[in-house]
């Protein structure tokens, strides 16, 4: 994978996606895990656990990104992005193709 497909669109959505979720079962697996009520935890403490979960997440994903085969950031290479659309936006437009006009309600 060439070092500019690190900086895609479809490659950086896929590792933020890893990382929440890494981030999420972090953190619910220490709540869970520590069996204390949720006024006797200590949060700090938690995220940043979590926290470090979704960091190295995002290293191994890079990690990945330049020594996989694919165009994902798995290390097997399996995973191949779909090109995210485009976000342009489009005019709207009347039933026969005429722009339509907004008015203000």
């Amino acid at each position: 994978m060439p070092a500019q497909s690190l900086f895609s669109r479809a490659f950086l959505a896929a590792t933020a996606e890893r990382a929440v979720r890494s981030f999420a079962a972090s953190l619910a697996s220490l709540l869970t895990a520590s069996g204390a009520g949720i006024l006797d935890i200590d949060w700090g403490e938690k995220f940043s656990v979590a926290a470090m979960a979704a960091l190295v997440t995002v290293l191994f994903a890079i990690g990945g990104g330049t020594f996989g085969k694919g165009d994902g950031p798995s290390f097997g290479g399996g995973e191949k992005l779909a090109p995210q659309p485009s976000t342009a936006a489009r005019p709207v437009t009347a039933d026969r193709g005429a722009p339509a006009v907004r008015t203000a309600a």
